[in-house]
């Protein structure tokens, strides 16, 4: 079976490093799971990323202490199982890996330069355990 990004999804792309795009597209297809793209998922203004902060859903204030997301170079996922969104560890690991792995492939045949950090390789922080959800250019 081969998955597709809804619209809503991929309205959430703009603004993106396009490169992050073609491994999301890419990705999404040979997915063993669906999985699309939450609200704020990508790029973000200083304004929104520090009401995340203020609300506790990040780390990153927008001003002094920059997200990832503001300069398009971050995108945050969902597994979507059962008909439903899932934040479930396994489902968001099966997703990333198919993501980060898509990543090494087209790397490997010349048709994107960047590699990718994946949350979960953060280590724990204050807010959510691991970023599970969570993609961003190194």
């Amino acid at each position: 079976m081969s998955f597709a990004f809804s619209t809503k999804s991929l309205s959430r792309m703009k603004g993106v490093n396009p490169q992050l795009i073609i491994i999301f597209n890419e990705a999404i297809k040979n997915s063993p799971i669906d999985w699309g793209l939450p609200r704020d998922s990508g790029i973000r203004t200083a304004i929104r990323q520090n009401e995340l902060f203020a609300d506790g859903n990040s780390k990153c204030d927008g001003y002094d202490n920059l997200s990832n997301h503001q300069s398009g170079n971050a995108l945050d996922f969902y597994a979507y199982v059962n008909g439903k969104a899932s934040w479930e560890k396994h489902h968001l690991a099966m997703v990333a890996g198919v993501i980060m792995s898509t990543a090494t492939r087209l790397r490997k045949q010349g048709k994107i330069d960047i590699e990718l950090k994946w949350g979960a390789e953060f280590g724990s922080n204050d807010f959510n355990g691991y970023d599970f959800p969570h993609i961003e250019v190194k």
